[in-house]
């Protein structure tokens, strides 16, 4: 199964001419092995998301590289690699399935249109929209764009998919729903993936792994190993390790929060 990540040395620092450089993060080395979901966290404006940029490609870093199954990846997205934003990315004057159909009519690789019609329904059924598939995203919930987002990368078969705080600006229960959802698409597609989030309930629920930044530069300063099994579901939730795990959690990251909101004061 493809989908290695290999993080080695990776550094972001900020230079602006007639200021200080900003140092956000690093250096930050780690992997997510094939087929591994694994979570990021840690306080505000440590370099979360932009660590998660240099991995896509979307920004180079100082230094340091990134490796998806040995080829390197610098100042372009990888074809391999799909990135779902917390913002709705829907373009609103495309339908549902038009949306999901965007990235394989216009992508490098030409797709045949009885092909991109099949995969298209297929990932409509997969993400619960087959009967919303002539909707435009302004008729939709908020939850449900953010499958459209989820269905138009995974529709593109990506080794390695990349999520930064899909799910923040949904309510609880369709957190819980979306989270349920996201599972059984990793099992389905068999990518990585490499989340990025605040909560620390989620990361635990969803991940084989998660990984604790510290404090502005961001540095890795713990792993958390959960231990579920890859046919895990929401009512993970109820296992007496869960909240052990958040706890553990949240003791690792409680100083380094307090560490950044004193040194953004």
């Amino acid at each position: 199964m493809a989908g290695h990540l290999a993080v080695k040395e990776l550094r972001l620092i900020y230079s602006s001419e007639g200021q200080a450089d900003v140092h956000a993060f690093g250096p930050v080395s780690f992997s997510v092995a094939p087929g591994e979901f694994v979570s990021i966290v840690g306080p505000s404006g440590c370099g979360k998301s932009s660590l998660l940029e240099c991995v896509s490609g979307l920004m180079r870093p100082s230094s340091g590289e990134v490796y998806l199954d040995g080829q390197l990846i610098v100042d372009q997205v990888h074809p391999d690699v799909g990135m779902v934003f917390q913002q709705d990315a829907s373009f609103p004057w495309l339908t549902v399935a038009d949306n999901i159909a965007f990235g394989l009519r216009y992508g490098r690789d030409h797709v045949p249109a009885k092909k991109i019609r099949f995969l298209v329904e297929e990932a409509l059924e997969q993400v619960g929209l087959t009967e919303f598939a002539n909707h435009y995203p302004s008729q939709l919930s908020g939850g449900m764009r953010q499958r459209v987002s989820m269905a138009r990368t995974l529709v593109m078969r990506p080794q390695l998919l990349l999520l930064d705080e899909p799910f923040a600006s949904l309510d609880l229960q369709t957190r819980l729903l979306m989270g349920e959802e996201l599972l059984q698409l990793w099992r389905q597609s068999g990518a990585s993936v490499l989340l990025i989030t605040h909560s620390l309930e989620e990361a635990v629920m969803l991940s084989d792994r998660v990984l604790v930044m510290s404090a502005r530069p961001g540095l890795l300063r713990h792993e958390l190993v959960t231990g579920w099994s890859r046919d895990r579901h929401t009512d993970i939730t109820t296992h007496p390790d869960f909240s052990a795990h958040v706890n553990a959690l949240w003791a690792v990251l409680r100083d380094e929060a307090i560490t950044a909101m004193r040194t953004q004061a």
